[in-house]
């Protein structure tokens, strides 16, 4: 094949809806090739077979899909691992989605205070580590219940943005060799606390996403207005009004 039945990079850009700079990256990565590089100008030319994969990358970048899922991806023939990988990216972009708007209502309480930073003089506990018996399930309530990142890197439950007050992370104890180093969780179920800003919508949310009602919300002379659920996992969550 002749560098007359090639498309040089302009005409490919426009046909496959990369860019000419995101080809040369594409390139240096090892993602795209080009069928021939000028080794004086270093002018790179494609096939026009190439097209639908430079336009399975197009639209895979468009979300936003890492680039290394998506070697993976155009490397498997039976395209089997596309649908496993926007399901994992997917839940990544839902993660990524609620810290960003836990990060704007922290901004927003910055803003409401005239840009003055709280100070935090006081000590809190802001780790506690409990046992589960079905982490998917577990995932799934207190994403529901609490609006909790499920931060993987940690195998922890993110409540809040630091530097805020409600700051909070609930750490998923674990076995050796299994997502990392070990972390050792307390012998049978946990009981914690979790100040919240609506006592009653948050207990019911609890309720609707799977957990177990102890005592309803009400009324003590020596604490917070509280009430407690037991998670699908049999831990214990105190609730208080904030």
């Amino acid at each position: 094949m002749t560098n007359e039945d090639l498309l040089s990079i302009g005409s490919f850009a426009l046909v496959s809806g990369l860019s000419i700079h995101a080809l040369r990256h594409y390139d240096e990565v090892g993602l795209l090739k080009p069928a021939s590089v000028d080794p004086a100008t270093g002018y790179r030319r494609y096939r026009r077979e190439q097209v639908s994969q430079a336009q399975k990358i197009c639209a895979l970048r468009r979300v936003d899909l890492p680039i290394d899922v998506l070697r993976e991806v155009l490397n498997d023939p039976a395209s089997a691992a596309l649908g496993p990988a926007l399901t994992q990216h997917r839940q990544a972009l839902v993660d990524r989605a609620r810290i960003l708007s836990q990060i704007v209502r922290l901004v927003d309480q910055y803003l409401e205070q005239g840009g003055t930073m709280p100070e935090f003089p006081t000590q809190h506990i802001s780790q506690v580590t409990i046992n589960v018996t079905d982490l998917p399930a577990t995932i799934s309530f207190y994403q529901a219940a609490f609006d909790a990142t499920f931060v993987e890197d940690i195998f922890s439950f993110q409540f809040g943005m630091w530097p805020a007050d409600d700051f909070f992370l609930l750490t998923v104890a674990r076995e050796p060799g299994e997502h990392g180093r070990p972390h050792e969780g307390p012998t049978g179920t946990s009981r914690f606390g979790l100040s919240v800003a609506d006592i009653d919508a948050t207990h019911r949310r609890a309720l609707d996403a799977g957990a177990t009602e102890h005592y309803p919300p009400q009324e003590r002379p020596w604490k917070p207005r509280s009430s407690c659920v037991i998670d699908p996992s049999g831990n214990w969550i105190d609730l208080y009004q904030r």
